[in-house]
């Protein structure tokens, strides 16, 4: 069995801010509560593409993830290595322009790896990914407004 679920977000920040936010894998310590987030292997394109591997650390064994799909500004897919007690976890994250705004869409599918329903697994992972989708909506906005303000 699987949970699967979607997160949707409007971001006030143009397509490129929004996707640089996303695939910044080093930069997320910056503006997460991860206490660290490094790359332990660049991808292609350098640094934060395809067969890129983040690792994040936040409390107990670090997550690593690789990236499996990286489309600059549209999308970017990646999975769980280790560091998260599920048998699989994918995500997926699809941007489209909306105006001066940015459509987010982000699918995850998961398995736990420990006995616990899916259902409460997902409730779970989509608690924690909410919360990181809404730090990462939060920095592109940022970063948006103050490139506004530079002209």
């Amino acid at each position: 069995m699987t949970a699967s679920f979607t997160l949707r977000a409007s971001v006030a920040a143009p397509i490129e801010v929004v996707f640089d936010v996303l695939t910044d894998h080093r930069g997320y310590a910056n503006f997460t509560r991860f206490r660290s987030s490094t790359l332990e292997h660049e991808g292609e394109p350098p640094p934060n593409g395809v067969g890129a591997i983040r690792v994040f650390r936040f409390i107990g064994p670090p997550i690593r993830e690789q990236v499996t799909a990286f489309q600059p500004p549209t999308q970017f897919s990646y999975e769980a290595l280790s560091g998260v007690p599920a048998r699989f976890l994918l995500g997926s994250v699809e941007l489209v322009p909306e105006g001066e705004r940015t459509s987010v869409k982000y699918r995850v599918e998961t398995a736990a790896g420990i006995p616990m329903p899916d259902a409460m697994w997902g409730a779970g992972v989509r608690f924690v990914l909410s919360h990181l989708l809404k730090s990462a909506v939060k920095e592109a906005e940022r970063r948006a407004a103050g490139a506004e303000s530079l002209r």
